[in-house]
């Protein structure tokens, strides 16, 4: 067997035993879990919340189809502008953002 098998079996061993360990002790349900969450919200991403940290990633979804916006014009207001801020966006989607805040009652033109 050649050094470099040996060096890897030895971390499949070990990363096998932590693994087991981590499942053992309950810390591995609690990773499954934050991975869950995860995967939901990467697939899932109406499933977020407007006022959750990490909300920009609704902005494409919300200007494909503006039900998703929040029902409030002034809510709906404060989430176009965190796309516009935060929101990794097209030109396209620029545009059409630019008209549905147009289009929001009380929501200031930008500029």
């Amino acid at each position: 067997m050649t050094r470099k098998r040996k060096i890897l079996l030895g971390l499949g061993a070990a990363t096998a035993a932590v693994v087991a360990l981590l499942w053992a002790t309950g810390l591995g349900h609690f990773i499954v879990f934050l991975i869950a969450i995860f995967i939901s919200q990467v697939f899932y991403p109406t499933a977020i919340s407007w006022d959750a940290h990490d909300a920009w990633v609704k902005c494409p979804y919300a200007i494909a189809d503006p039900r998703l916006w929040p029902k409030s014009p002034a809510g709906a207001c404060a989430a176009m502008y965190l796309c516009v801020n935060e929101g990794a966006l097209t030109e396209n989607q620029m545009k059409t953002l630019y008209d549905q805040i147009r289009g929001t009652p009380g929501c200031q033109k930008p500029d």
